[in-house]
């Protein structure tokens, strides 16, 4: 790759980190964004969801510092998510890269519709007792999106999100915190498997973890003044338009 292809993807990296932080889309915008600069579709998922290690390890250190991840939440949803992970990442090689294409943009259009609607669609917060059918819930969630998680995963962290919310009851910023609690443990595993298949490019991969490091602790910074909505204006347009592209060109 180019040094000024290199730079752009750098500043993407950087900004996605921060958004994918925020509201979890950055696996909808990084295999895409290497994809139109010349990155294979199986290389570009594989490198993009290494480097997702970045954030997850930015953003942990940082919501543990502010005493906002509880594993009670987490670590049922995060176990089962290892072993659907595990199923997801083994069958990414298997998956022609045209279809690969397809569903990534398919999955792009729908996590913008969630994310567009979500003031709509957000269920009540208001914390719950737990019980054993929450963390059976959880388990059953975490096997389907860690499964999800390993074959793509753009818009995984968003669904996780909003399901913290619905089965615990927690607070859209708590969930926020606790999703990075249940998609790092996934990421690891989906990148092992990455690394067995040989799909992961090193010297785009480094770089961009170390960007997405430092943006993923910056975007743990900003999550207890965000307000979505100017993210929504400039983001979502432009997934749309990048779902367009790779569906249809």
């Amino acid at each position: 790759m180019e040094i000024t292809s290199l730079i752009l993807l750098l500043i993407i990296s950087f900004v996605t980190s921060i958004i994918g932080t925020l509201i979890g889309t950055a696996m909808l915008i990084m295999p895409p964004a290497m994809i139109f600069l010349g990155v294979p579709v199986h290389t570009a998922i594989a490198t993009a969801r290494f480097s997702m290690l970045g954030i997850g390890i930015g953003n942990i250190t940082k919501f543990s510092l502010q005493d906002r991840i509880n594993l009670k939440y987490a670590l049922p949803f995060a176990i089962a998510g290892i072993f659907g992970a595990l199923f997801g990442a083994s069958l990414l090689a298997k998956i022609e890269e045209n279809v690969l294409k397809i569903i990534i943009g398919i999955l792009m259009i729908s996590i913008s519709l969630l994310v567009l609607f979500e003031d709509r669609i957000k269920p009540s917060s208001k914390r719950k007792q737990i019980r054993l059918g929450h963390y059976a819930l959880s388990i059953i969630a975490g096997l389907f999106i860690g499964a999800y998680i390993g074959v793509i995963g753009g818009g995984g962290a968003t669904i996780i999100i909003f399901l913290l919310v619905l089965i615990y009851g927690l607070n859209f910023k708590d969930a926020v915190a606790n999703q990075k609690a249940v998609t790092l443990p996934m990421t690891i595993t989906a990148t092992i498997i990455f690394v067995y298949q040989g799909l992961i490019d090193y010297k785009l991969g480094v770089p961009l973890l170390l960007t997405n490091l430092l943006g993923g602790w910056v975007g743990a910074g900003l999550l207890l003044n965000f307000k979505n909505k100017w993210l929504k204006i400039i983001l979502i347009p432009i997934m749309v338009i990048m779902a367009v592209k790779l569906i249809f060109f």
